[in-house]
């Protein structure tokens, strides 16, 4: 099977796409088109963005067809031994899996615009580019020959994972690391900073491979798309990463740097952890329909854990910088009230449900932060009940030598490899805390103090929304109540998701209602509601705090164990002059 890219007009943004199938015996012929990416839990209906769809021969003339699904079509072969279905494919949008198309560059990755017959979808395929000579091309597909311009794939599921940028502003780096070259191309407006970056990037790479041994392929493609609007995005592919980030004039400032290191060290390790090591749910993709998968929390929540620790070990991030995003996740986690009803497990299986929008409230928890915090808890286990001799490195290292002999993991599997590092209940934890929404913190709590450190309770939002429960978001001019948490006053007066705050006590708000509040224990709001109305809600507040969050702390006395624990697991030197426990 054979693809061609080509484009005449960019400023259209449609891209045409000429996919020709050899060696057809059958009367009618299924072509499909994926309904959704690996790597996005929903649907992405691409088959939306086709605009035009014409079918023929090897001879050019046209054969019959029709439309049987949203993303499926049926040809009258005719007899012919080759068919070749031309259509072109709307490129407008631009992130980490998208398919892109201006006067610069030509974006795409396959799953969202390559055709495939579902019979043959492990038959070889062909690329072929038609593109201008000054463009370079960032693409992790084998050379067919010499020429940049025409790539090869052992089966449809390689092309679909290999996205590729084709652009004269390209800016391309490498570094070499264990005889990998990681390869670091940056598109858009931006200057990268190569010597941060070759240094940074060798570092957590190394770090990488050594923990869980050669990646698939020698070579490593990390392409930025970067953009001149906030934007943080990531996709993982086994060879490659795409990562759109913005804006591009603050990539290099240190917090937003933090953030491309952030990114681009979770995407490395889904290299090994979902392009390699797969849930039988997910062995091997089914790009016709949902994946359904309850095992979210280790193949996005487990990655998610690993990204940032891999950046602590390896010495790029120092204490400081780790517990920024460690308190990010503390603080989705505690702030999100539906931790008391869904379990990670469910969490998982619900993506393909409502994706990632914010969805009704209080219903839904997010695999990434509750997976991340079970792998720290998980992590904290093993380390404690095997004298630090053992690790989380080890149950990957375990599910990868599994991947290697092409297995797949269920949660049967998890729990035995869990069970033959140490000595512990796994299959209740699992079921207690996995499967069930039962609270996470005196793990947490436990395995932060096993290293030296402890969590405080930490408030995110100002002292109206802690203490009525209602969080707030100026909109188009109005204070707009976004969030009410169970139980609260603003819950208990009435309020509504979605009011608009117009006066407090009977004076307007105009972007000053905390000021006009003064911490008064009694008042009344004026609120105008989606359906038209206004009405009057009396809150009376008292001691208690909603949306409280955590952070983590040192411990102000610290013992020679804890040190130790701390040692083995970050790698790194305890963060301040210690003051030992003289007990």
């Amino acid at each position: 099977m054979k693809y061609e890219f080509s484009f005449e007009r960019p400023n259209r943004q449609l891209i045409d796409i000429k996919f020709t199938i050899e060696n057809i015996t059958e009367k009618e012929l299924v072509v499909n088109l994926p309904a959704w990416r690996p790597g996005r839990y929903e649907l992405g209906n691409f088959a939306k963005n086709i605009q035009r769809l014409e079918v023929f021969d090897s001879e050019g003339n046209a054969l019959k067809f029709r439309k049987t699904k949203k993303d499926s079509w049926t040809v009258a072969t005719e007899g012919k031994s080759t068919v070749v279905v031309k259509y072109n494919y709307y490129g407008a949008d631009l992130n980490a899996g998208s398919t892109y198309l201006d006067e610069h560059q030509l974006y795409v990755n396959p799953v969202n615009c390559c055709m495939y017959v579902p019979q043959r979808i492990s038959e070889p395929c062909t690329l072929i580019l038609h593109v201008p000579e000054t463009y370079k091309i960032a693409c992790d597909l084998p050379l067919a020959g010499n020429d940049e311009k025409v790539r090869t794939a052992a089966d449809f599921h390689r092309l679909a994972d290999a996205p590729f940028i084709a652009s004269d502003k390209l800016q391309h780096g490498s570094v070499k690391v264990e005889n990998h070259t990681f390869h670091l191309w940056f598109m858009g407006i931006v200057q990268p900073d190569w010597e941060k970056l070759n240094k940074d990037f060798e570092r957590f790479c190394l770090e990488q491979l050594q923990t869980m041994g050669k990646l698939p392929g020698l070579e490593y493609h990390f392409m930025f798309q970067v953009l001149p609007v906030f934007y943080y995005h990531g996709v993982e592919h086994t060879y490659s990463t795409v990562c759109a980030l913005g804006p591009g004039e603050t990539l290099f400032n240190t917090a937003f740097y933090d953030e491309l290191l952030g990114v681009s060290s979770h995407e490395l390790f889904h290299a090994w952890n979902v392009k390699t090591i797969r849930p039988n749910d997910m062995l091997p993709y089914n790009y016709e329909q949902e994946n359904y998968s309850e095992l979210g929390w280790v193949y996005e929540g487990v990655t998610t854990y690993f990204g940032d620790q891999f950046l602590l070990r390896s010495g790029v991030f120092d204490f400081k910088r780790w517990t920024v995003t460690f308190d990010e996740k503390l603080r989705k986690h505690f702030t999100n009230y539906a931790r008391f009803t869904q379990p990670v497990a469910q969490a998982s299986f619900d993506t393909w449900l409502d994706g990632y929008v914010p969805g009704i409230p209080h219903r839904k928890t997010s695999i990434y932060t509750e997976g991340s915090l079970i792998s720290f808890i998980l992590d904290g286990i093993i380390r404690q009940h095997s004298n630090n001799k053992k690790s989380l490195d080890d149950f990957l290292r375990l599910l990868n030598a599994d991947a290697q002999a092409g297995l797949g993991y269920s949660k049967e599997v998890l729990i035995g490899h869990l069970n033959s590092l140490v000595a512990y209940d796994f299959k209740n934890f699992y079921g207690h805390y996995i499967e069930q929404p039962n609270s996470l913190e005196p793990l947490i709590q436990e395995h932060l103090e096993n290293l030296g450190l402890e969590m405080q309770v930490h408030l995110p939002f100002n002292k109206l929304e802690h203490k009525t429960g209602m969080l707030l978001a100026e909109i188009a001019g109005f204070t707009t109540i976004q969030n009410i948490a169970p139980n609260s006053p603003a819950e208990i007066a009435g309020l509504m998701i979605g009011d608009q705050i117009i006066a407090i006590n009977s004076l307007k708000v105009k972007n000053n209602l905390l000021a006009l509040w003064n911490e008064m224990e009694q008042f009344e709001l004026e609120v105008y509601t989606k359906s038209g109305r206004t009405y009057k809600a009396a809150l009376k507040i008292g001691n208690d705090t909603f949306f409280e969050g955590r952070k983590v702390a040192i411990k102000e006395t610290i013992n020679e164990e804890q040190e130790k624990n701390w040692l083995a697991w970050s790698k790194q030197q305890f963060p301040k002059p210690i003051t030992f426990d003289k007990n």
